[in-house]
C-alpha cells in the first residue's frame, strides 16, 4: 500500500498532467500574415497631419489610419492589414493635400515577396523646396503578422 506522501504526490502529479494536457488541446489561433503600411516623417523640423487609405480594385477600403507626425512622433511602423486583401490604390492626404498612387506591383524590383514575407509600403512625408507637402511611396517585403 502506498504511503500517504506518495499518494499525495501521485494525486498532485496526475492533476498537473491533466491540466497540462487540457491546455495543449486548446486550439490556439496562429498569427495571420499581413500587408503593412509604415509612415515616416522625412523632415523632423516639420509636423503634418496625415491620413493613409488603401483600397482594393472594387474601391473597398482595406486599410485606413490617421497620423500626427512631428519630431516627437516621426514614424509609425508596420501597421498591418489582412494578407487576403488585394490592395490596389494608396491615397495619402498631408495637411489637406491629397496624393494617389497605385499599390506597388510586380514591376518593383523588391516584388513579389518571398514566402513568408508580404508586400507593404513605406510612405515618406516630405516637404518640397517651395514648402508644399510631398510624398514618396516605396515597396518593401517583410514578415508582418496580425492577431
Amino acid at each position: 500500500m502506498p504511503s500517504p506522501n506518495r499518494r499525495s504526490f501521485l494525486a498532485s502529479s496526475t492533476a498537473a498532467l491533466v491540466a497540462a494536457a487540457a491546455g495543449c488541446s486548446a486550439v490556439e489561433s496562429s498569427p495571420q500574415l499581413a500587408h503593412w503600411v509604415t509612415v515616416y516623417l522625412g523632415d523632423r523640423d516639420d509636423s503634418h497631419d496625415v491620413s493613409v487609405t488603401v483600397t482594393d480594385e472594387a474601391g473597398e477600403t482595406v486599410f485606413e489610419k490617421e497620423y500626427s507626425l512631428s519630431d516627437d512622433n516621426e514614424a509609425d511602423e508596420d501597421a498591418p492589414f489582412p494578407d487576403s486583401a488585394e490592395p490596389e490604390t494608396v491615397a495619402v492626404t498631408v495637411d489637406g493635400t491629397r496624393f494617389e498612387r497605385d499599390w506597388p506591383g510586380f514591376e518593383q524590383p523588391e516584388l513579389p515577396c518571398d514566402d513568408p514575407n508580404r508586400s507593404g509600403i513605406e510612405v515618406w512625408v516630405e516637404t518640397n523646396e517651395d514648402g508644399s507637402p510631398g510624398i514618396r511611396v516605396e515597396a518593401d517585403c517583410q514578415h508582418v503578422t496580425m492577431e
